[in-house]
């Protein structure tokens, strides 16, 4: 498996274009875990189940998530809503938000599902096969719709609750904090250009990324968010 992760791009051509891989064990899933650590991920979709597995693979999805996100990858992970009656549930969903990952929860997930870019899935394997815990996809169409219905249920989640009482989520600092002040206040692009002295291009990277971090789906929606969890 490490083998067929670590590959050069100009190895895969061998590789047929769709695969599914039963992975044996919670070994065999830490161990998957562990090396997207090490592979380069532009994005990463998580949605969690109630306490998913065992703690070890719990640890390796919050070390990952603080790996990627501080290799500026973009991290999504959605959540069930209902985390207050589950407070290791809660305690899990806290830990990835504060590495920085954009969450989100709603009453009902379909499945639970790890995506990586468009190039890999880890998905439940029941009714796979007898004893194991998940199978690993890889194929541009098989991810891909994996990859669509966990943007479709996003687009229906709420900015969750439980992210934003992590300690640290996503707190902004120095140019990003600025930016976002000014974006509160009402001014436009071209504005907090004049007033920083960054570029436009620069100002619309900048309010993307914030928007990210927080889960908003608008700038208006980003200056309430922000200005609640006192951040300007």
């Amino acid at each position: 498996m490490e083998n067929q992760l670590s590959m050069r791009p100009d190895d895969r051509r061998t590789i047929p274009r769709t695969t599914l891989e039963a992975l044996p064990d919670y070994d065999a899933l830490a161990s998957l875990l562990d090396t997207l650590r090490h592979r380069t991920v532009r994005e990463f979709r998580l949605a969690l189940p109630r306490r998913p597995y065992e703690p070890r693979v719990r640890e390796r999805l919050t070390s990952l998530s603080a790996e990627l996100v501080r290799r500026g990858a973009r991290i999504r992970a959605l959540h069930l809503a209902d985390v207050g009656c589950d407070p290791a549930y809660a305690g899990d969903i806290r830990r990835i938000a504060a590495t920085g990952a954009a969450v989100r929860a709603l009453p009902r997930l379909p499945v639970w599902m790890a995506v990586a870019d468009r190039d890999l899935a880890v998905v439940p394997s029941e009714p796979g096969p007898a004893g194991s815990p998940a199978t690993l996809l890889r194929g541009r169409v098989l991810v891909g719709a994996y990859q669509a219905l966990f943007d479709q249920v996003w687009a229906r989640s709420a900015l969750s609750p439980a992210a934003a009482d992590a300690p640290g989520h996503g707190v902004p600092a120095g140019r990003d904090r600025e930016v976002l002040a000014l974006l509160s206040e009402g001014l436009t692009d071209e504005g907090i250009s004049r007033r920083t002295g960054l570029s436009v291009r620069t100002v619309r990277r900048t309010i993307a990324a914030v928007m990210v971090r927080m889960g908003a789906q608008s700038r208006f929606q980003a200056g309430v968010e922000a200005a609640r969890r006192q951040w300007i």
